[in-house]
């Protein structure tokens, strides 16, 4: 009889990986996770895409998991290799974005280890999911759990594995990868059903609306189908936008950003049907959008529930199935369209693109500085149009949105489910290594950069990444410096004394462009139209005159 082939845990957790078709693991190698990605890289299967800090290995595989639409996969080391990770992991739960961390954890028996902490009531105070790694023979089976739970809870896992278990030894049979199960919601039935449909039926001027939970290309399709069978015109949230793309009666962003036309015909809609939208504040307006109408919301489950603004019926049902009866229900009855999709409107939104195409003109500002929303837009003509857009957190991010629009959800990385600036690079550097055969665009204030693009930068360098960085240099915390100024207050506190971003990024190896002045943006889209790796675009602004646009 033939012996039992054995592999030491981290050789089985490698196998595991590969097992799970994991291409790229975002990490920061200590003695507990290093010889894990020795062997996984070994293994010529997949990428390490090494990090220079525990956090941004977490807000990697998020950026990379929304890019993908898949599992980002990160790992760390034990102790304080955790605890950098706090805030990278509520961002990942709070946005319900799956990745599993392979995390280290020190060995139980060492009582003096200064590295020791209760690694399970730390994850657990985030949200994340956590299984510990019993022993080397259950080892893949573990971590095929951890995938299957990311996937279906939709949230950060971490798998603790013990330092002195790495070297222990357990049979060789091919890893496990458990079963992730189609989980759909049923197509509702009932009375609230019928109420919605109702609702739907007599509406003269409906809108048809889509967010994150409704993006995937069959409930894309399914939507737009009721919206030509309802003559509605379509619309997305932020975290939806480009869904509708190319469409003859898309109106865009349904929320605080929409355009002068888009809130127009919102306030003269009369019943909003939307799928997948959390319907939050910023959707909704502080619920001003939905004031006096008619309201069904599909939701595929409630997860997102403490979000929501409660609305007129909410139908838990999948978006696409959901779709599909409505339309069959409506025929069934014959119900005429709203004709809510007319010429005047199409005539509003071709006169409106045409005046978008224009390009803004520049106001004054103070002298060595430069009109953001006007540069922002002159320097998205120097990108692909069908790019990915990250944006970190700060007073620029309204101008950066308006100017950078995507073609497709999943090329709009959004870092700010728990509100905190600095996660931008980190994210952008997911992002990009998964949209290799794509541009991404890292839009980003100085105070965020500051925070932790300098510290990644080298990555972004180092990895070779087709990466525009535009970094908005106002020289302060602009959230704070604007709560000072408007209660004439001196904002000293908020202000910076950032570096020049253009110069230490040409030091570390990236070309760079500083921007003082309008004169100098053909410099920058030069710099962007030429570049062949990571280029930075640093725009110095007044922090008095940047307002959102």
């Amino acid at each position: 009889m033939a012996e039992t082939t054995e592999k030491t845990v981290h050789e089985l957790l490698a196998d595991s990986l590969v097992a799970h078709g994991v291409s790229h693991i975002f990490g920061l190698v200590g003695d507990a996770n290093l010889f894990m990605v020795d062997a996984f890289v070994k293994s010529g299967k997949g990428r390490y895409v090494g990090c220079a800090h525990e956090a941004s290995t977490i807000t990697a595989a998020i950026g990379y998991a929304q890019a993908s639409r898949k599992t980002g996969v990160a790992t760390i080391t034990h102790g304080p290799g955790l605890t950098n990770t706090i805030t990278a992991l509520v961002e990942g739960v709070k946005g319900c974005i799956p990745v599993v961390v392979l995390c280290g954890d020190t060995p139980p028996n060492d009582i003096e280890h200064l590295q020791h902490v209760d690694q399970r009531e730390l994850i657990k105070a985030t949200g994340a999911g956590f299984i510990e790694l019993r022993n080397p023979s259950t080892a893949t089976q573990d971590l095929a759990r951890a995938f299957r739970l990311a996937t279906v809870e939709r949230r950060p896992v971490v798998l603790n594995m013990r330092v002195d278990l790495q070297w222990e030894k357990a049979p060789a049979i091919a890893p496990p990868v458990m079963q992730v199960p189609d989980i759909r919601a049923a197509v509702p039935e009932g009375a609230d059903f019928d109420e919605a449909l109702g609702m739907i039926a007599s509406a003269r001027r409906p809108i048809v609306l889509a967010g994150r939970g409704a993006t995937n290309p069959e409930a894309r399709v399914a939507i737009l189908a009721l919206a030509r069978r309802l003559e509605a015109p379509v619309a997305t949230t932020l975290k939806g936008s480009g869904l509708f793309h190319g469409e003859e009666f898309n109106l865009g962003v349904f929320g605080t950003l929409s355009t002068p036309l888009t809130v127009d015909v919102i306030l003269q809609s009369d019943c909003v049907v939307a799928f997948g939208a959390s319907l939050g504040w910023l959707t909704t307006a502080t619920g001003a959008y939905l004031k006096g109408k008619r309201v069904v919301q599909v939701l595929g489950d409630l997860l997102p529930n403490e979000r929501r603004t409660e609305p007129g019926i909410v139908l838990v049902g999948d978006p696409e199935r959901t779709a599909l009866r409505m339309i069959e229900v409506l025929d069934e009855a014959e119900i005429p369209p709203s004709g809510n999709t007319d010429d005047d409107l199409r005539k509003r939104l071709q006169d409106q693109a045409e005046e978008y195409a224009k390009m803004p003109d520049f106001t004054k500002v103070a002298p060595g500085t430069i009109d953001l929303f006007p540069t922002l837009r002159r320097l998205e003509n120097a990108v692909p149009k069908d790019r990915v857009l990250v944006t970190d957190l700060g007073r620029f991010i309204h101008s950066a949105w308006k100017s950078f629009h995507v073609t497709a959800p999943e090329k709009l990385i959004y870092t700010a489910h728990f509100a905190s600036i600095g996660l931008g690079l980190s994210e952008a550097i997911g992002a990009a290594t998964a949209a290799q055969d794509q541009t991404t665009v890292l839009i980003t204030g100085d105070g965020g950069f500051l925070m932790s693009g300098l510290t990644e930068l080298s990555t972004a360098i180092r990895e070779k990444l087709d990466l525009v960085i535009i970094v908005c240099n106002d020289g302060s915390y602009g959230a704070e410096h604007i709560q000072f100024t408007r209660r004439s207050m001196d904002p000293t506190v908020s202000l910076l004394a950032p570096p020049d971003f253009a110069a230490v990024a040409k030091a570390m190896g990236a070309d760079a462009v500083r921007v003082t002045d309008k004169d100098q943006i053909p410099a920058a889209v030069e710099a962007i139209s030429s570049r062949k790796g990571p280029v930075l675009i640093d725009l110095v602004l007044d922090p008095y005159t940047v307002s959102p646009t």
